[in-house]
C-alpha cells in the first residue's frame, strides 16, 4: 500500500492507494480495498469517516457499474465524501479490476463536521464537500455533447456553478486535477482553460484516461472556503 502524510491549505492529510487483489467478485475486490484503507487509518487515529476525496480506476465499464456502486455503499453517511472514478487498465496489475486513490484529512479538535451538498435529484457521486474551511469538488463532466470542444464549456460552467454553491470562486481554487481522455491534447486543454478562466491557481495536474460514456474531460477542484 502506497501511504503519504503531508500538510496542505492549513490542514494535514493522508494519501493511500492500493489495487485490488482480482479475487471474489468487483463488490468483493472493492470492499477488501476499503477494509485495508480503513486499518490502515486506524492506525493513524483515523476512520473512514475522515475521507475527503477517493478516485476509482477501474478495467471497464463493468467494473466501473459494480465498483462505484459498492464505494457508495461503504462511504455512506459520516463518510460520505467526493469522488471521480475512471477506466484506465494501464493503471492496474495483471489481475485487479478495481484500484483506489484514498485522500483522508486530520482534522483539528473540536472542528466542525463535515457539509455537504448532493445534486438534485441525488447520484452517486456528491457535488461538493465544505470541511474545515476547505471545498473540495467531485469530478465534474459531460456526457450530453461528443466533442471535447463541445463539452469544455458546459464543464467549466458546471465547476463555476458547484463553486458558487459551496461558497467560493475560481481565485479560491488551490488545486485543479483533469482527467483527459487519451486522445486528446494537454496543450490545447491549457490553452482553452487560460481563456476561459482568469484566476490564477496554483496547482495543475493532469491525467490520461480512456473513454467512459463519451466524456472527453473531467475536472476536480480544491478551494479554500470561508465555510
Amino acid at each position: 500500500m502506497r501511504l503519504k502524510i503531508f500538510p496542505w491549505l492549513g490542514r494535514e492529510f493522508v494519501s493511500l492507494s492500493w489495487e485490488g487483489s482480482g479475487r471474489g467478485t468487483v463488490e468483493e475486490e472493492t470492499r477488501e480495498l476499503f477494509s485495508l484503507f480503513e486499518d490502515r487509518l486506524h492506525k493513524l487515529g483515523l476512520t473512514l469517516d475522515h475521507t475527503a476525496r477517493t478516485r476509482m480506476w477501474v478495467r471497464d465499464m463493468e467494473c466501473w457499474q459494480a465498483g462505484v456502486h459498492e464505494r457508495v455503499r461503504i462511504l455512506s453517511g459520516p463518510a460520505r465524501s467526493v469522488s471521480s472514478s475512471h477506466v484506465r487498465p494501464e493503471r492496474l496489475g495483471a489481475e485487479a479490476r478495481v484500484a483506489v486513490d484514498l485522500l483522508a484529512m486530520f482534522p483539528p479538535r473540536g472542528s466542525d463536521a463535515k457539509v455537504f451538498k448532493e445534486y438534485e435529484p441525488q447520484t452517486i457521486v456528491l457535488r461538493w464537500l465544505n470541511w474545515c474551511g476547505i471545498l473540495f469538488l467531485s469530478g465534474v463532466t459531460d456526457m450530453t455533447h461528443a466533442t471535447f470542444d463541445e463539452q469544455f464549456p458546459v464543464i467549466i460552467q458546471r465547476l463555476t456553478d458547484t463553486l458558487a454553491d459551496g461558497g467560493a470562486s475560481w481565485k479560491d481554487v488551490a488545486r485543479a486535477s483533469y482527467f483527459l481522455h487519451r486522445d486528446e491534447s494537454v496543450d490545447r486543454l491549457r490553452a482553452r482553460f487560460r481563456e476561459a478562466v482568469s484566476a490564477r491557481i496554483p496547482s495543475h495536474d493532469y491525467t490520461f484516461v480512456d473513454t467512459r460514456q463519451g466524456k472527453r474531460l473531467e475536472i476536480e477542484l480544491t478551494a479554500k472556503s470561508a465555510g
